[in-house]
């Protein structure tokens, strides 16, 4: 070496010491797991992390002191805040959780940790953000509700997801905001960059403008199986918790994805729901209101679940007859929570069968954003929303139509661990647990979905997307079905890789050139 150096013995990887390591002229290698440093300044070679480097002073008569000196808070964070952007350009999930947990122990923000996630993935989504957004709403909402060492598993999901979403795609650069540009107008033109210039306006200015003009443009169309919604609901639940002024980065790339997602209510299969709904008159079903005597009955669920026909009449019929938007939402989302439950898993696996128990959970995920755009915004538009939903309900039925549905779990209470039982993939335990503890149970459900149960972040994002919803569904309604047919979903076995259904799909397509069958 050219001189005498210090360096901390801990390599910053997993903490071994370097000193049962190599020097190499200025190289300086960790047996370990081969990572290689510079001895003068600590950089990494090879790897990851920087290795702390202290002062050195040799005396004139040969005596050699360190300094070390520990860094502030504030000097920590300057150099962790870069390291854990290159971890999340490069999708290395080990440095990203070190960096993440040191950030927050040296003071960092849990919403600032989930927000450098949210920066760099947001432009690099091509169609704008999709279920990389839902799961870091749901992980910050959930961090933010724990303390400590608890917030690291849901922050980290969250921001691993962001990262492995962006990975490969070059940023979308944001047009100069134009208020002259009106939202909803410029999304139904399908003009993405006038959308994004819109999008861009409004967030320099109310927030409660910029709710309005988003919920108008989740109405005029039922967009990507609910996830318009969906996703709009999650980014204004980000921005309540990170702060209105970060509205510029983050709805822009919104407007972007719901300008190109696929508008089902023009397509052969929703078309004659849609004319039915085109007919309501959504001022006057906006203004029903709930009975005070009215009770949800089983009669009301069981038609919105079994019906042979998109029931939009009779769902508006029944709102107007004392169930109000606020009853219709509580009988979809009974409804579709039964949908989940009555799930028939014998059809789970088979490749022809390529409407699955995945795409089933939106039933009760898109109730939640229904409920979510009438609460914050009640009026004509959301009201579509919730009738929009009333057709994917029945929609979320069409395995049930083809195969049948097995008959629903009748469920004996017994206590058990959730995230152990979810790991067995013990279905009839894990329902028997939640009905034992009731409502308290959703956060050790969210545990099981956070304590990668699956190899796929789709999976993953489902999963813990399905758990909140029904957590505050039970809360909302009083019934516990919702949770139960999360937990259903959590702890029993499903199809989680979608290649083997992707090779069948596309022989039959190459084969035969037809369409798949819905």
């Amino acid at each position: 070496a050219s001189g005498v150096h210090a360096l901390d013995n801990a390599c910053p990887h997993e903490g071994y010491g370097l000193v049962t390591g190599a020097l190499d002229g200025e190289l300086v290698t960790c047996q370990w797991h081969n990572w290689k440093f510079d001895a003068a300044t600590g950089q990494c070679l090879m790897g990851e992390e920087d290795v702390a480097c202290h002062q050195v002073a040799i005396a004139e008569d040969g005596d050699i002191s360190v300094t070390v000196t520990d860094p502030t808070d504030e000097e920590r964070r300057e150099v962790l805040w870069p390291s854990l952007e290159s971890a999340i350009a490069k999708v290395y999930a080990g440095q990203m959780s070190r960096d993440a947990i040191r950030l927050l122990d040296a003071g960092a923000a849990v919403p600032d940790v989930m927000w450098a996630g949210l920066e760099y993935s947001l432009p690099r989504n091509e169609w704008g953000p999709g279920h990389q957004l839902a799961l870091a709403a749901d992980c910050l909402t959930t961090a933010m509700k724990r303390s400590d060492d608890d917030q690291a598993l849901p922050l980290l999901q969250g921001v691993f997801g962001l990262s492995e979403e962006a990975l490969g795609h070059a940023p979308r650069a944001v047009p100069a905001p134009d208020a002259s540009i009106d939202l909803p107008t410029a999304v139904e033109a399908e003009e993405a960059d006038g959308a994004m210039a819109a999008a861009a306006a409004l967030a320099a200015g109310d927030p409660n403008d910029a709710l309005a003009a988003f919920i108008e443009v989740v109405s005029q169309h039922h967009l990507d199986y609910g996830h318009g919604a969906i996703y709009t609901q999650k980014a204004f639940e980000i921005l309540d918790i990170v702060g209105w002024e970060r509205a510029s980065t983050l709805l822009p790339h919104l407007a972007n994805s719901l300008t190109l997602g696929t508008r089902e209510d023009v397509l052969p299969y929703m078309r004659k729901a849609a004319r039915a709904i085109d007919a309501v008159d959504l001022d006057a079903l906006a203004a029903a209101k709930r009975s005070a005597d009215w009770t949800l009955s089983t009669e009301l669920v069981d038609l919105l679940l079994d019906a042979e026909d998109a029931p939009i009449d009779e769902a508006v019929a029944a709102a107007l007859d004392g169930a109000g938007i606020e009853g219709l939402l509580d009988a979809l989302s009974i409804g579709s929570a039964r949908r989940l439950l009555r799930y028939d898993l014998d059809i789970e696996f088979e490749p022809e069968e390529r409407f699955g128990w995945l795409d089933i959970t939106h039933a009760l995920t898109n109730v939640r954003a229904a409920r979510w755009a009438w609460d914050v915004m009640p009026g004509p538009h959301s009201a579509r929303i919730v009738l929009f939903a009333v057709w994917l309900l029945f929609d979320s039925g069409r395995a049930e139509r083809r195969n049948g549905a097995q008959p629903e779990p009748a469920v004996e209470p017994a206590t058990g661990d959730l995230v152990a039982l979810a790991r067995r993939k013990d279905e009839p335990g894990a329902l028997a647990a939640v009905a034992a503890a009731g409502p308290a149970c959703g956060p050790e459900l969210l545990n099981a979905a956070f304590a990668d149960p699956s190899g796929a972040f789709i999976v993953i994002a489902h999963l813990v997307k399905l758990t909140w919803a029904a957590m505050e569904e039970t809360e909302t309604t009083g019934s516990m079905l919702p949770l139960l047919a999360a937990a259903r979903y959590v702890a029993a076995p499903r199809t989680e890789r979608f290649v083997a259904r992707n090779v069948s799909a596309a022989l039959d397509f190459i084969q035969t050139g037809q369409p798949p069958r819905r």
